[in-house]
Parts: C-alpha cells; sequence; structure tokens
C-alpha cells in the first residue's frame, strides 16, 4: 500500500453535462428571461418573456391583458365596435368584480339576482310596448245574436 496514490474519480455523467452546457451556450446565448407580467383587467400575473408581452401590448392598446380577458375584449370588440371601448369596458366590469364579488359573493349573488330580475322587467316592458296596437278592444269582435225570446 505503501506505492499507492490516491485519485480523483470523475463521473461520466458530468464530463457529458459540462459539455452539453458549453454547447448551449454557444447554439442559444440570446434565450429571453421570463418575467412577471399583471393583467391591467383583473389583476393575474403571468411569466412571459418580453417579446410575448411586447406582441400582447401592441395588439392591445398597449397594455397586457391574459388570455381569460383577451377573449373577452374579442367578445366585447364585436358589440363596441373598437379596442379602446372593448378594453375600457372589460376593465370596468373587472374593478366592479374584484370590489364587489371578491369581498361579499352573497351581496354580489344578491345584486346579480337584482340585475336579472330588471332586465327581464325591461324586456317584457318592451315586448309589451311593441305588441300593443294603438286601438285597443273592450270587448269581443265577434257579435252575439240572443235567439231566445221571452215570452210574456
Amino acid at each position: 500500500m505503501s506505492g499507492q496514490v490516491l485519485r480523483k474519480v470523475v463521473s461520466d455523467v458530468s464530463v457529458e453535462i459540462n459539455k452539453i452546457g458549453k454547447d448551449l451556450d454557444n447554439i442559444c446565448p440570446n434565450i429571453d428571461e421570463v418575467t412577471q407580467a399583471e393583467c391591467e383587467c383583473c389583476g393575474l400575473r403571468e411569466d412571459c418573456t418580453q417579446d410575448y408581452i411586447k406582441t400582447i401590448k401592441d395588439s392591445y392598446s398597449g397594455k397586457w391583458v391574459c388570455g381569460l380577458c383577451s377573449e373577452a375584449v374579442k367578445e366585447g370588440l364585436i358589440k363596441r365596435g373598437s379596442i379602446e371601448e372593448a378594453m375600457n369596458s372589460h376593465t370596468k366590469f373587472c374593478q366592479e368584480f374584484n370590489s364587489s364579488t371578491r369581498l361579499n359573493p352573497k351581496l354580489s349573488f344578491t345584486m346579480s339576482m337584482r340585475n336579472i330580475a330588471r332586465r327581464s322587467h325591461e324586456n317584457k316592458e318592451k315586448i309589451k310596448y311593441h305588441t300593443m296596437s294603438k286601438i285597443s278592444r273592450s270587448s269581443s269582435c265577434v257579435p252575439r245574436i240572443d235567439f231566445t225570446i221571452k215570452q210574456s
């Protein structure tokens, strides 16, 4: 044992990892760092690259929106006609939701039911107004003749 020297043992796996790591630096030197973006409508945060954030902001009037809000804005675009109006409408909706529903879900349910009842009443009034004719009748249109003869 007197002539033996201790040698450092190196795993083949660690050698391969070091080779791959050096190759990756040469292949992909400009990988975008992931940053956290916050939706300007609902406040949701997502991890995104700078290029993706820029693409979304370019599409939505300089504001970053999450995937769910972007779908809602697309639907609002059909109704409103401009991206700014659709964004403002959806942002207002999200602010109302965050201030009422998240804070007090029972109150929000009550308010939602009230709004449904109000809309239903308004729709009935519209239908009633449009179906009413200008001349209304108080009795039947079909004349009746009484054939009973009274004998005295």
